[in-house]
């Protein structure tokens, strides 16, 4: 009997700073898709993402931060990247503008990935023919609700790009898939005790969170 996971949408808020890396293979606080805490669950390790919140001003209105201090025992979040410069869409030179030129956040790009790459494997193709090659070392890719780092990149004569990525793959890619420039992180809070913060109205509804660490859950 397959297990079914309830997983909530990370709150669209303002932030500050995000940060996507990969430790390594050692990283306490992982989780399996049986829901197994464990060091060392595969080559690669986990993924991280760091989130610092800006102050939040709306509290009164819509307190979303009182709803994220209720979800850091172990449930699972879902995060949409915001634009920062490991995301390569959030600035992009596309065809026919002045090298000078940039059209700030445009958000995804309808790319594909041009082959089958299966779970486990760090290797993968996507066709920058019509977009030049804006990905580079350093961004941050997606499939489905997965983040990868592109930790290597080489272009042919067409654009295409084979690409290392860290984490592993964790699940099968299939040729035609939907390549996400802007992804989705999917994760656990594990840091509860740096983001619970005094919740009063002293200061006018305005909260500051501290920096909120995500662990990756691979589902």
């Amino acid at each position: 009997m397959s297990v079914t996971y309830k997983i909530y949408d990370f709150p669209t808020f303002p932030i500050s700073k995000q940060l996507f890396h990969v430790p390594g293979a050692s990283v306490d606080g992982g989780i399996t898709s049986g829901g197994a805490r464990i060091r060392s669950p595969e080559p690669g390790g986990f993924s991280m993402l760091e989130i610092q919140p800006s102050l939040q001003d709306g509290e009164w209105i819509h307190p979303l931060s009182s709803w994220l201090m209720s979800k850091t025992n172990g449930e699972i979040l879902r995060v949409r990247l915001a634009p920062t410069p490991q995301v390569a869409s959030s600035r992009v030179i596309l065809p026919d503008v002045n090298m000078g030129e940039f059209n700030q956040w445009v958000g995804n790009i309808p790319l594909v990935f041009g082959a089958d790459s299966l779970s486990g494997t760090t290797s993968i193709e996507i066709d920058f023919s019509e977009y030049g090659q804006i990905l580079q070392v350093g961004h941050v890719i997606g499939h489905e609700f997965d983040s990868y780092k592109v930790d290597e990149i080489e272009y042919d004569e067409n654009n295409v790009a084979t690409i290392i990525v860290k984490p592993p793959l964790r699940r099968d890619i299939t040729d035609g898939d939907t390549a996400l420039l802007r992804p989705y992180f999917t994760g656990q809070i594990v840091n509860s005790e740096e983001i619970l913060t005094t919740y009063d109205s002293e200061n006018n509804g305005m909260i500051q969170m501290g920096k909120i660490i995500l662990s990756e859950v691979v589902i």
